[in-house]
C-alpha cells in the first residue's frame, strides 16, 4: 500500500533525515554567526536575510508532520470498528465508523459544528446536524437502556424504542455501547482537555 506525502523540499528532508536536536540548531546558528563575523558580514543585509531564513524554519510544524506520518503508518491496518480507543493516534487515524460514534458525544459534535475542531471532515458528515444529546439519534443509539445519572447522583435509564428493529435490537451491541461510553468518549475528552495535539485531526494539528 502506498502512502502519499505532501511536503515541500524542507519538510521532506526533515521527514527523511529527521529533525536536528535543539543543541544542533544552536550550533548551526553559532557557526553561521562566526562565518559572517570572519568575513565581515555581521550587520549586513546578506547576514540579516540568512538569519531570517534560518529562524523562519518552522521546526514545530515539521515535527507535527512527522508525528502524523508515524501515527498513520502505525494505525494503517487498524480495523474500522468500535473498540477501546485510547491513544491519540487511534483517534486521529479513525475510520468512518469510529468517527461517527465518537462524534455522537455532545461536546465533540458541538465543537465540530462551531468549527472549533477538525472532526475528520474528509470522512465524517453529521447525519443529524444541529441535534445534540437526547435529540441526536446517534447519541440515543449509544445511551439506549444504559445507566445514566442526574445531578443528584440518582441513576436512571431511557429506552428509545423507536430505534429498535423487529427483533428488539438497535445498531449497537451492549459491548459497543460500553466501549463508547466508558472508554472512547472519556479518552477523547481527556485529549481535548489537555489542549495540545488535536485528537480529531489526521494531520496532527494543534488545538
Amino acid at each position: 500500500m502506498a502512502i502519499a506525502i505532501f511536503a515541500d523540499d524542507r519538510d521532506f528532508s526533515a521527514m527523511h533525515y529527521g529533525l536536528p536536536r535543539s543543541s544542533d540548531r544552536e550550533a548551526i546558528r553559532e557557526r553561521l554567526e562566526n562565518t559572517a563575523r570572519s568575513f565581515g558580514l555581521m550587520g549586513t543585509d546578506f547576514y540579516d536575510r540568512a538569519i531570517k531564513r534560518f529562524e523562519s524554519f518552522d521546526f514545530g510544524r515539521i515535527e507535527r508532520k512527522i508525528d502524523a506520518l508515524s501515527r498513520t503508518v502505525r494505525h494503517m491496518f487498524d480495523r474500522d470498528e468500535i473498540t477501546f480507543m485510547s491513544s491519540i493516534g487511534q483517534f486521529q487515524q479513525a475510520g468512518p465508523e469510529q468517527a461517527r460514534w465518537t462524534m455522537a458525544n455532545p461536546r465533540a459534535k458541538k465543537l465540530f459544528e462551531k468549527d472549533m475542531i477538525h472532526g475528520w471532515r474528509d470522512i465524517y458528515k453529521p447525519a443529524y446536524s444541529g441535534r445534540y444529546g437526547d435529540d441526536d439519534p446517534d447519541y440515543q443509539q449509544v445511551m439506549d437502556g444504559m445507566a445514566q445519572f442526574d445531578e443528584e447522583g440518582n441513576s436512571f435509564h431511557v429506552e428509545y424504542l423507536h430505534l429498535r428493529d423487529a427483533d428488539n435490537r438497535t445498531e449497537l451491541t451492549f459491548g459497543q455501547q460500553t466501549a463508547i461510553i466508558d472508554v472512547i468518549w472519556p479518552n477523547f475528552e481527556a485529549w481535548l482537555d489537555r489542549g495540545l495535539d488535536h485528537p480529531r485531526d489526521p494531520d496532527n494539528g494543534s488545538l
